[in-house]
């Protein structure tokens, strides 16, 4: 018993595992911003901008027809919360609040 309670205490495997979940993390986020799909299905009026209009649409669409996990939370909420979730994701893509996606934006860093 003595043995098993330093290895609680030791604070080196919670480090190594908090820095482990903060890189999987890290992936998942770039996964997901890389997987925004393509930009010139997206850019309904083929001017090099994707409004908000067209990003909404776009990904409403989109997660529609999908079924993974992201899919699936975003299928269950009410119309006002998809809105309201479509139009965050926007402003964060949106580097420079410039009110539109450039290729840039959509490709990411």
């Amino acid at each position: 018993m003595e043995d098993i309670v330093p290895l609680f205490l030791n604070p080196v495997p919670l480090r190594s595992v908090a820095l482990a979940m903060m890189v999987a993390l890290m992936a998942a986020s770039s996964a997901y911003a890389k997987n925004l799909g393509d930009f010139n299905i997206a850019d309904a009026n083929h001017d090099g901008r994707i409004t908000l209009q067209e990003f909404s649409t776009y990904e409403t669409q989109r997660l529609k027809a999908s079924n993974g996990f992201t899919a699936q939370r975003f299928k269950q909420m009410t119309p006002q919360e998809q809105k309201a979730r479509l139009q965050a994701r926007f402003k964060e893509l949106d580097s420079g609040n410039k009110g539109y996606l450039d290729q840039n934006d959509w490709n990411g860093p």
